[in-house]
């Protein structure tokens, strides 16, 4: 398996949390606000991953493996050492796999996941019921998408179990 079928597999997987979320958000009934405010908070969430993982940019393939490999290389890795550690140790060829079954993930759990934690831990200690309904919805989409890919990686051999040790 090269790097292009690793990251059609991620986008696809993406693409069909979208999909699945849009289907089930348009079977609500508009009255039922609640339960459509929290679909369209996951369903925002899985395009969010998509896009700011940028696994939906539609530049030429190759083109925008470099520019994601950019991303992760920009220091990011550094603040995982057991992945840095062994993406260090892969060729070219092999990093580009590496870029493509987990640089979205890494992106979002550094830039994005840990700050939402502590927007939820926040929200908990000051009792704000609205805004911990929102950052449950939004962790929660993450995360389900999050285990999407890693049992694809385990399914496939594909770097799997690389963020076991890695923290929220």
């Amino acid at each position: 398996m090269n790097y292009l079928d690793i990251d059609r597999a991620m986008v696809d997987l993406t693409r069909d949390m979208c999909a699945g979320c849009k289907s089930r958000l348009d079977a609500v009934p508009k009255e039922n606000g609640t339960e459509r405010k929290a679909l369209q908070l996951e369903y925002g969430m899985y395009t969010f991953c998509g896009n700011a993982g940028l696994l939906f940019n539609t530049t030429g393939e190759r083109k925008i493996m470099h520019i994601r490999r950019h991303v992760l290389e920009n220091d990011m890795l550094k603040r995982f050492p057991k992945l840095n550690l062994a993406y260090q140790a892969l060729d070219e060829e092999e990093k580009l796999c590496f870029v493509a079954a987990l640089q979205a993930e890494i992106f979002i759990r550094d830039q994005w996941l840990k700050e939402q934690y502590a927007e939820l831990a926040a929200a908990e200690a000051s009792g704000d019921t609205g805004k911990i309904f929102e950052f449950k919805i939004k962790i929660g989409a993450v995360e389900s998408l999050f285990a999407i890919w890693e049992a694809w990686r385990r399914k496939n051999g594909v770097y799997p179990y690389m963020f076991e040790e890695v923290e929220s």
